[in-house]
């Protein structure tokens, strides 16, 4: 089997048997991957012996704390050797065999592209077409995208976060786009995200994706555009309102100035002008 200067990188956390899963469909596709990394989180040490079993040329890392999936993705594209890597989760997948061959390409038809963001559906969803659209965007998930590898080292990264939604995505984009990096939606790259949302509505998600909003906030937002913050906390307590998830909304608002405080030194405010061009950005044809 052929292969392309890609890896694929994926955190997992207690969920074995779907990972496994994602590799099988990855080794279906042609041409393969040049390397596969997988992290877990919070490792025992089964569910790398089973991973090394079945499929002992996935490179495995491990960690005795829970680093959440931005802090497990940072360590394997820390790791990665390859020019490009794609990110997926352990229960998210291409489903177009030929989904590796086109990436080198895309980087190289637009060298200031950071990231190229996959078009994700889920469940009960209906499959995107595939197009040759490429447009350009604010943000990305986390669970279906190519980067390039000298713009992630050109920046912070992802942070360790247990619990992520809210942080991982907007906190890594704001970082490539102040350092003048693109984000591109492609709609030759499709993935499936094998998931339901029922998982997202407990008390400890939500607490935790209002912190996560005010912390991304205050690392990035200049004291200019703290008002647009606020507004983004308030935009996500409304929501969890509108949802009828009550449990966990003070919690995290508790929590946001203790995490800002723990992650001052991180500090690092985008200029007013890029900070607005980022959050009015529309997706417009570029190629």
């Amino acid at each position: 089997m052929r292969t392309v200067p890609i890896a694929v990188v994926i955190p997992t956390y207690n969920r074995g048997l779907a990972v496994c899963s994602v590799l099988s469909k990855i080794y279906a596709c042609d041409p393969n991957p040049a390397e596969i990394i997988v992290h877990v989180d919070l490792a025992d040490g089964l569910v790398e012996e089973k991973l090394r079993g079945r499929f002992p040329g996935v490179r495995v890392l491990t960690s005795s704390a829970r680093l959440g999936p931005g802090g497990g993705r940072h360590r394997c594209l820390s790791a990665c050797t390859s020019t490009y890597a794609v990110s997926l989760d352990d229960d998210s997948f291409p489903i177009d065999p030929d989904f590796f061959s086109g990436i080198e390409q895309l980087f190289a038809e637009h060298p200031r592209a950071g990231i190229l963001a996959a078009r994700i559906w889920h469940r009960g969803e209906s499959i995107p077409a595939r197009t040759k659209s490429v447009t350009p965007a604010q943000s990305f998930v986390g669970c279906g995208h190519a980067v390039r590898l000298t713009a992630y080292r050109q920046v912070r990264g992802y942070l360790p976060r247990p619990i992520a939604y809210g942080m991982e995505e907007s906190d890594l984009g704001l970082q490539l786009l102040a350092a003048g990096w693109q984000i591109l939606e492609v709609g030759d790259l499709r993935v499936f995200h094998d998931t339901e949302f029922g998982h997202r509505e407990s008390p400890e998600i939500t607490a935790a994706g209002i912190t996560n909003v005010g912390l991304c906030v205050f690392l990035h937002y200049p004291a200019v555009g703290w008002g647009w913050g606020i507004g983004r906390i308030a935009k996500i307590v409304a929501y969890c309102l509108r949802k009828k998830q009550f449990r966990g909304i003070l919690a995290g608002l508790a929590q946001i100035p203790i995490d800002c405080y723990r992650n001052r030194k991180l500090r690092k405010p985008i200029r007013w002008r890029t900070l607005r061009a980022a959050l009015a950005l529309r997706r417009i044809p570029v190629g």
